[in-house]
């Protein structure tokens, strides 16, 4: 059995952000949503941050969260697997690029 690590990242916006820098399994997520309105964490597989536009590059996993709202999303079965990394971005919209202030703890093995 693998151990699980918890990774955080404070502030994520509308940027691009490497989270884990190597395949991982995640399976959990807590973020914090600051914004006064609903906001999108966005998580992709990559090995850098440099390999995802946001707002271009399609989010392997999308958590949505009601304004100043915490979320706590356990992952479905085994988890999901990010063979590159994990980059994540947080925004006004599923799939979009404007930044929303968002802190992030995902759980990855």
């Amino acid at each position: 059995m693998n151990s699980t690590e918890l990774v955080k990242s404070n502030s994520l916006a509308g940027t691009a952000t490497l989270l884990v820098g190597h395949a991982a399994t995640l399976v959990g997520v807590h973020a914090i949503n600051t914004a006064g309105a609903a906001s999108y964490l966005q998580l992709f597989d990559a090995a850098t941050a440099g390999a995802v536009t946001v707002g271009t590059t399609v989010p392997d996993v999308v958590i949505k969260m009601a304004s100043s709202d915490p979320v706590t999303e356990p992952m479905p079965g085994d988890g999901v697997e990010f063979h590159n990394g994990i980059v994540a971005a947080a925004t006004t919209t599923a799939t979009g690029n404007t930044g929303a202030t968002v802190h992030a703890r995902v759980m990855v093995r």
